[in-house]
């Protein structure tokens, strides 16, 4: 009754502990589960490594335009159960999740899928938890979701499924066309996964977000693209409806612009300066610094978004039919 979709590039390292939390889980659930793991074109033993692991490994073919969504558009094609657990490799399942997915098919049917709390556990010792209730930090639906998210597989489907030319925001994109822009993922207030990942100095994760080269590769292309492909999907509305913070803060801004230009220097001054700082106030320094910078990954991820691509597969094995 589940399938668990698992990505991963160059992961060799990290498979054995996830499988060994979904193995755990299987011993927890009485129901049929299916562990899929699609490979972009590992170099390191991630296709050996996950062979011995999870009952079927699907290859993708390499290509310039390989990412993360494509992984999980071939991964939802294949799932064969209602149900689609997506995780990254270098995630864990925490078993304080495993009570949802036994209870997942007793489900409203209104409800589209569940999300919990993420442990980020950084290579420097350090641990972030990370929430996804957006200001509502009690809100019962999930503002927006990351690459580890339970889905029904109909719903993600219907929706058009993962867009595989999205390098990055891929999973607000898929949200925003999922029920138009309705939040209808429940977010529940328990550890879901363990993310085990490299830590960024703030100076790093600044460089990040002003070119490609800043450290995310082609994932900075990521927000152009989504908003390109919800433009042609006339699903942008969607997205504006989904997450307005961004959007509110640059109509805010604006008009603090508007200020500066039409009423006297001082006045101007006075005005943009108070918009300003009450913007930063009550988004937090973190989102602003983001809100600032999403021009330019929109203005060059728009011009990188390749609407026909299909990740092609390379090899699959299937050890359990």
């Amino acid at each position: 009754m589940l399938s668990i979709v698992i990505i991963g590039r160059n992961e060799a390292e990290n498979l054995t502990r996830l499988s060994g939390s979904l193995v755990e889980l299987s011993r927890a659930c009485d129901f049929p589960i299916e562990t899929i793991f699609i490979d972009s074109a590992s170099t390191d033993d991630s296709v050996p490594q996950a062979t011995l692991l999870f009952d079927r490994v699907i290859e993708l073919k390499d290509s310039p335009q390989i990412c993360a969504s494509a992984g999980r558009y071939v991964g939802t094609i294949e799932a064969k159960y209602p149900w689609i657990l997506y995780l990254d490799g270098d995630m864990e399942l925490c078993p304080e999740f495993f009570p949802i997915i036994q209870k997942v098919n007793q489900t409203e049917a209104y409800c589209l899928g569940y999300v919990g709390l993420y442990v980020h556990r950084f290579s420097n010792g350090m641990v972030a938890l990370q929430g996804f209730a957006g200001r509502g930090a009690s809100s019962e639906w999930a503002a927006y979701f990351g690459g580890a998210a339970l889905l029904r597989r109909s719903a993600v489907l219907v929706a058009g499924n993962w867009n595989p030319a999205v390098f990055g925001k891929e999973e607000l994109e898929l949200y925003a066309r999922l029920a138009n822009g309705r939040r209808l993922v429940r977010y529940v207030h328990l550890p879901m996964v363990y993310h085990y990942f490299e830590y960024h100095t703030r100076l790093e994760l600044l460089r990040r977000l002003l070119y490609p080269g800043g450290g995310q590769g082609k994932v900075f292309y990521g927000y152009g693209q989504s908003i390109r492909a919800l433009f042609v999907a006339r699903k942008l509305w969607a997205l504006v409806r989904l997450d307005y913070e961004p959007y509110l803060f640059w109509t805010i801004l604006l008009v603090g612009i508007a200020c500066l230009v039409a009423l006297p220097v001082q006045w101007g001054l006075l005005a943009f300066i108070t918009i300003f700082v009450s913007l930063a106030a009550w988004m937090r320094s973190g989102a602003v610094i983001r809100y600032l910078t999403m021009p330019i990954s929109l203005v060059l991820g728009w011009s990188q978004y390749y609407s026909d691509f299909r990740p092609l597969l390379k090899k699959w094995s299937a050890q359990s039919e």
